[in-house]
């Protein structure tokens, strides 16, 4: 691997902005708009331009209209190429995940069990929606929630340093941790815009697979 100017390694091929990183992002995530392509590459949006303007003549990459705006998605030849490269990043990265596969599990069921307890209260023998009118109880569920992603962030740090959609996805999930403990409620588990729950689904999404597993009935 080289060093990129950020201090980071990285496989040259997967780099920040690199075809490779915007065919695999697609890949892994589905069609994405031009800013969620870049935080999904962990590059900037400038280089996701140069990369898709590449991509786009190859005819590896189409443009997809919705109601929200247009959308990069693979073609049948991008997706065919995108799969050989999520093959080199599996070999790549098995033999950092695959050994500490175990710690992420378990804090999984942590985060998962945190996120049913901000929606969902039991008293009196039932199960209730949180409607956040008490602030004690979600001042508790959102200490957990601090607990479990200091843990988190430090399981994730290793593979931050060496690519940057890594990086991307702890920067969020830092940023949603800080916006829940200032008041924003939708930042826990919110649906309509991101959300702690929302990036750790992508990162299991994307650590399933490169180690080529099947999401379980427990995964968040």
């Amino acid at each position: 691997m080289a060093a990129s100017d950020d201090g980071r390694s990285h496989d040259p091929s997967l780099g920040p902005g690199s075809d490779g990183a915007v065919l695999l992002a697609l890949l892994l995530r589905g069609a994405l708009g031009a800013e969620d392509l870049a935080s999904a590459s962990g590059t900037m949006p400038a280089d996701v331009t140069c990369a898709v303007d590449r991509l786009q003549a190859e005819h590896l990459v189409g443009v997809e209209a919705r109601p929200a705006g247009s959308a990069f998605t693979l073609t049948a030849l991008g997706r065919e190429r995108a799969v050989s490269v999520l093959a080199q990043e599996a070999a790549s990265l098995r033999p950092l995940i695959e050994p500490r596969y175990g710690e992420f599990a378990a804090l999984n069921r942590r985060v998962k069990a945190t996120l049913h307890r901000w929606q969902v209260r039991h008293r009196r023998g039932l199960d209730e929606l949180n409607d956040h009118r008490d602030a004690r109880y979600d001042g508790q569920v959102l200490a957990e929630l601090r607990a479990t992603h200091a843990a988190a962030d430090a399981w994730l740090a290793p593979l931050a340093a060496v690519r940057a959609r890594y990086a991307s996805l702890r920067d969020r999930l830092a940023t949603m941790v800080a916006r829940a403990l200032s008041g924003d409620k939708a930042a826990v588990a919110g649906v309509t815009a991101d959300s702690f729950h929302l990036a750790w689904w992508q990162l299991h999404a994307d650590l399933l697979q490169v180690l080529g597993r099947e999401r379980g009935p427990d995964d968040v």
